[in-house]
């Protein structure tokens, strides 16, 4: 995966963050697991710095992230990662231009995938998999 980090920029990434997460406190399935963050400008700017990390920015906080485990603490599950990624599909594609919406995209796929496994292990329910992104 190419970084791209630099091309989209950081107030690019900040923007596209802070879209989506106005669209999450909106949502119908995916404002109730938000409901918990007490500290919107807060964890704002966390995820601005995880997304900018994750696309191949340089680190400028200092801040360990616990992707799983803060997921798993909110409560989510396949079901509602499927929301997360389509809504988050329709912020890039309304945000960026194509291609790196596309290779934004892919990242929060992979992790949306590492998730998914994590939750299933965890459960132990034996279904199979399925794919946590469903194109339009």
């Amino acid at each position: 995966m190419q970084d791209i980090a630099e091309t989209i920029g950081r107030e690019r990434v900040a923007a596209v963050v802070d879209h989506f997460y106005e669209r999450i406190r909106q949502h119908p399935t995916l404002a109730t697991p938000f409901a918990i963050v007490d500290d919107w400008p807060l964890h704002k700017e966390y995820l601005t710095h995880f997304w900018w990390v994750s696309l191949g920015g340089k680190r400028y906080l200092q801040y360990g992230y616990a992707v799983a485990q803060k997921h798993t603490e909110a409560g989510f599950t396949p079901a509602l990662l499927v929301d997360w990624l389509t809504l988050f599909r329709e912020v890039l594609v309304a945000e960026l231009p194509a291609e790196l919406a596309a290779g934004w995209l892919e990242r929060a796929e992979k992790i949306g995938e590492s998730l998914r496994y994590m939750h299933e292990f965890q459960s132990r329910d034996g279904d199979k998999p399925t794919r946590l992104y469903r194109p339009a």
